[in-house]
């Protein structure tokens, strides 16, 4: 059948994917070696140019998915160390650690310096609030996308994230005017991040090699190539009131210093 998730639900073989993975060894180890560099790249660089620009580098919605994400897969230790019996998925735990920190980094930048553009009008508690309960619904529709498929190694789920990383980058840089809050690494990261993500997949069964999951892949690369397009075309974000990118004063036309020490009383 052209697509298999009409014939028994989405889902893989887990058993197909342990043995493509000691098959691919070499190659699978390039590609998330790869991915997880860009996503690396993805949170440290937002983190840093978060502090640098006062603002946050990862969008609302995507960084209230992803923390949805990473924390129900660390909470989950004991079924991962205890339940499955697969290596590259304890390897997973202690990735998805760094991300549940690297998360929580950004939702403290949304609170402290994009409060008044997230939720114009509120407090700190009142934002605070808001969040928590953004970050609830978030939980809910993660646990109910789980509840519809059957994801052993969580691989579907991971594709829910690389596919929402880029997603809404363009939208807010152009929303912004300039480059604020991103850099050319961090969006690299993206790049590096979608394409050892898909290359991954593709060797690891063949259930993601089907036709749709190639229209997005094709499409989540295309997306993060298209930022660093966007990037270049931005101005940079010349922060008010920081010396080092004040504009320099007009020059005066020759003999003008003159005459206004004159009207000033100076010799």
């Amino acid at each position: 059948m052209l697509f298999e998730f009409m014939n028994g639900g989405l889902s893989y073989d887990p058993s197909e994917v342990v043995r493509c993975t000691a098959a691919n060894f070499g190659w699978v180890m390039v590609a998330c070696a790869l991915s997880f560099l860009g996503a690396y790249m993805q949170y440290f660089g937002a983190i840093r140019m978060g502090f640098l620009h006062r603002t946050h580098s990862i969008p609302l919605v995507g960084n209230l998915w992803f923390f949805a994400h990473d924390t129900t897969y660390v909470a989950n230790y004991r079924h991962w160390f205890e339940g499955v019996d697969f290596w590259l998925a304890k390897a997973f735990w202690f990735a998805l650690f760094v991300f549940m920190l690297c998360e929580s980094v950004v939702t403290y930048q949304i609170l402290r310096f994009s409060r008044r553009a997230l939720f114009p009008g509120k407090s700190l508690p009142q934002a605070l609030l808001l969040y928590v309960g953004l970050q609830l619904f978030a939980y809910g529709a993660f646990w109910w996308y789980l509840s519809m498929i059957r994801d052993p190694y969580y691989y579907l789920s991971f594709t829910t994230t690389v596919v929402l990383a880029p997603m809404f980058n363009i939208a807010m840089m152009r929303a912004r005017g300039s480059r604020r809050g991103f850099s050319r690494s961090m969006l690299l990261g993206f790049v590096f991040l979608t394409v050892g993500f898909w290359v991954w997949m593709f060797l690891s069964a063949a259930y993601f090699r089907q036709p749709f999951f190639w229209l997005v892949a094709l499409g989540n690369v295309g997306i993060s190539l298209q930022t660093i397009r966007e990037f270049e075309a931005l101005p940079p974000y010349l922060p008010e009131g920081d010396p080092a990118v004040v504009a320099p004063a007009p020059s005066l036309p020759r003999g003008s210093s003159a005459l206004l020490d004159q009207r000033n009383g100076r010799a």
